[in-house]
């Protein structure tokens, strides 16, 4: 066998970054992307590096961006070497040796959650007894398509565990379960985030030394654009006709949310991730890794077609367990070159610049003293906060604080969204309290508020002149969905009298 033959042998699977780098730089309009992306967006440092490299563009001080001085040729410079765009393939999806498109060629697996890589990856690990016990996530059985993280011990396990559920996984707390069980050999499947919280334990284990040195762990990443928070999107579901105890599968692809009945039949329900997004975990919009960069195996459904995943070895170990599964007919596989690569870099980078979306809003309500609305007097005690019972248990929807400006007589009521989606259509109801009494009620609704998105409502008191400010306001919160979320009685009085 020649050098030259043995050479392409050995790297038909192998990834190439040059031609990553290729679909990366020199995009039509380059300076419009660049405008786009970053100018408009806030995210430009003004470092005028854009203007210093191209001859057709130069720095506009007055507006502080650039500007074009003649025709822009799509050369991709200044996008390119922009330091606050993103196209080196390395930190977009992280480092990888091998590339594939792969499917299931198990008849039990077929027709499952895309192309059955994950599964099939586990049953050939079970049946050649590298593995003693697997953790994945299964649908909870008293709670239809709510998560539960589980350790499985065989292949008919592996099967029965197929399928993708959209919602945060406690897979490390079985993860530990495992190795205090006495496991050697797992498989860990997760999420990038879940990938992450291994990978530090392994590489920093303070306290964990005693777990890690007795385990080996094989990191299986799944591919991951969003997660929703179940509390939300179910009732959502609900509430739009689907019967969650019949839903068999739900899946993502070109860019919709697919609810099945029937696997093999149309979905009964198509959303778009656009519609879904006030349901999804606020932790995601901080999330930049789509492909589970830190696993040793990275699976996913995003640019591999139909009923296939796009895989990607990370380590040697996860490039050899791909390419023998293959060979002991698990999977079939085909090279790096199989894969629309378009598709996943335009993903991955959409999760990247989530690192310049942090920020905290804020909503200022701006009410006029003079009542719009016709004013509701009712009876009833005062209501204290403890006595408010959670939908949640113990999870908190709003909290609350207050500041009282003395010459103004208007005590401002911030309330902020801290349960992590969006609450839709939130009535906000605030009265004066005296003795038994309420009086002047002040009533809105707040379309949607955001994750972590506070509102301040300046709300004035009734005080005669001459008087010393002091009040018992009422503050209560609620959707049609939940019901009441917040309810707590605030004691406004001026600064000097709170100090005695």
């Amino acid at each position: 066998m020649t050098e030259n033959n043995t050479e392409k042998i050995e790297t038909q699977y192998d990834y190439s970054f040059e031609y990553i780098q290729k679909k990366l730089e020199g995009k039509k309009d380059s300076f419009g992307m660049l405008m786009k992306e970053i100018v408009r967006t806030g995210v430009c440092t003004e470092c005028g590096t854009c203007a210093a490299v191209c001859p057709v563009l130069e720095w506009d001080h007055v507006t502080a961006q650039p500007k074009l001085t003649g025709k822009c040729t799509g050369c991709g410079i200044c996008y390119n070497q922009c330091p606050r765009t993103i196209t080196d393939p390395y930190v977009l999806m992280g480092q990888f040796g091998t590339g594939y498109v792969a499917n299931t060629n198990i008849p039990e697996v077929i027709g499952g959650q895309d192309g059955g890589t994950v599964t099939s990856i586990l049953c050939y690990l079970f049946d050649e007894h590298l593995i003693d016990a697997a953790i994945v996530t299964m649908k909870d059985p008293s709670k239809p398509w709510h998560p539960v993280a589980q350790i499985i011990t065989s292949k008919d396990d592996a099967i029965k565990s197929s399928g993708s559920i959209y919602s945060h996984s406690q897979t490390v707390e079985a993860l530990m379960d495992a190795i205090r069980q006495d496991f050697r050999s797992i498989a860990f499947v997760g999420t990038p985030c879940n990938i992450d919280a291994v990978k530090k334990m392994f590489d920093s284990p303070t306290g964990m030394l005693k777990y890690f040195m007795r385990a080996h762990v094989l990191s299986i990443g799944l591919f991951c654009m969003d997660s929703f928070a179940p509390e939300a999107i179910y009732p959502f579901f609900e509430k739009d006709g689907i019967d969650l105890s019949k839903v068999q599968k739900m899946d993502i692809n070109k860019g919709k949310f697919h609810v099945y009945y029937d696997p093999e039949a149309e979905p009964i329900k198509s959303y778009t991730i656009k519609q879904l997004d006030k349901f999804k975990s606020s932790s995601c919009n901080f999330c930049t890794d789509l492909t589970a960069e830190n696993a040793d195996i990275s699976v996913g459904s995003v640019g591999s077609g139909a009923k296939r995943n796009t895989v990607f070895a990370r380590s040697g170990l996860g490039r050899e367990i791909m390419e023998d599964a293959a060979e002991k007919g698990y999977l079939t596989i085909e090279p790096f070159n199989a894969i629309n690569l378009n598709a996943v870099l335009f993903l991955a980078k959409l999760k990247k610049v989530a690192q310049y979306n942090i920020q905290k809003r804020k909503v200022f309500i701006v009410r006029d003293t003079v009542e719009e609305e016709e004013p509701r007097i009712e009876t009833k005690p005062e209501i204290q906060q403890d006595s408010v019972k959670s939908p949640l248990g113990t999870r908190k929807f709003i909290s609350a604080s207050q500041t009282l400006k003395e010459r103004e007589k208007v005590v401002t009521l911030s309330l902020t969204n801290t349960i992590g989606y969006v609450l839709e259509d939130l009535k906000i109801r605030i009265v004066t309290v005296e003795e038994l009494f309420e009086k002047r009620p002040w009533i809105t609704t707040i379309k949607e508020l955001f994750p972590f998105e506070t509102i301040e409502i300046g709300y004035p008191l009734d005080v005669p002149e001459g008087q010393p400010i002091a009040a018992n306001i009422l503050v209560e919160a609620s959707t049609e969905s939940f019901g009441k979320l917040f309810s707590r009685t605030f004691k406004v009085a001026p600064t000097e009298e709170k100090t005695k």
